[in-house]
């Protein structure tokens, strides 16, 4: 019903058992995650740029304060650790940002891997997506489905990551990637991905947030 309701239209809003449990986080919400965490996790709101990035730092702030009771599981995928590693790097300043950034990828996945372990739900279905890359049938017709659409065929990488996330048992895709991912998240909801911005879950979790005040 909620892949339906968003390929008819952008609002966002969901019933209380429609509200995505499980998202597989992009490389883009990865590096947010870093570079806003002082605002995203201490309240440390100062200039956030523009507009867009400020709705999702804000947005962000706000759903893992709603998380500390909610317990929504937040996935992470060894490819965006490959995708962080080969960040080119113009600067020496470059290349430190990136060695920092990965060595707390690593504690991201441990600490994910913890709760997902500690809820036990739905944890044995893929749960922190370490095992080996290996496509099912249906993955693999799904994925000739996703070369017919040119970004994906071209950047294998995003292409990679959606399927993962049905090998994770995702509910939703949580991106901030508007070029590639946003730009076919019409196409992606007919193949029955649920993509979301941090701006567009804080749509459909702040009806619900007080549950967990």
């Amino acid at each position: 019903m909620l892949l339906a309701k968003m390929a008819r239209s952008t609002d966002m809003t969901c019933d209380f058992n429609e509200l995505p449990g499980r998202h597989l986080i992009d490389t883009s919400v990865i590096n947010m995650l870093w570079d806003e965490g002082s605002a995203i996790f201490d309240d440390e709101i100062g200039v956030l740029g523009d507009e867009a990035r400020r709705e999702d730092v804000l947005a962000l702030n706000q759903i893992m304060k709603v998380n500390r009771r909610a317990a929504f599981q937040l996935v992470v995928s060894p490819l965006s650790f490959a995708e962080l590693a080969n960040t080119q790097s113009v600067t020496a300043a470059d290349g430190a940002r990136r060695n920092v950034l990965l060595g707390w990828f690593l504690e991201l996945t441990d600490h994910w891997s913890f709760v997902l372990d500690d809820t036990g739900d739905r944890a044995s279905v893929g749960g922190t997506v370490r095992h080996r890359f290996k496509l099912t049938k249906e993955l693999q017709g799904l994925e000739a489905k996703l070369l017919e659409i040119g970004d994906f065929r071209r950047d294998p990488i995003d292409r990679l990551l959606l399927l993962q996330t049905r090998m994770a048992n995702c509910d939703s895709f949580l991106t901030l990637d508007e070029n590639t991912i946003w730009k076919n998240r019409k196409r992606l909801s007919e193949l029955g991905f649920t993509v979301l911005r941090p701006r567009d879950f804080w749509e459909m979790l702040k009806p619900w947030s007080a549950i967990w005040y």
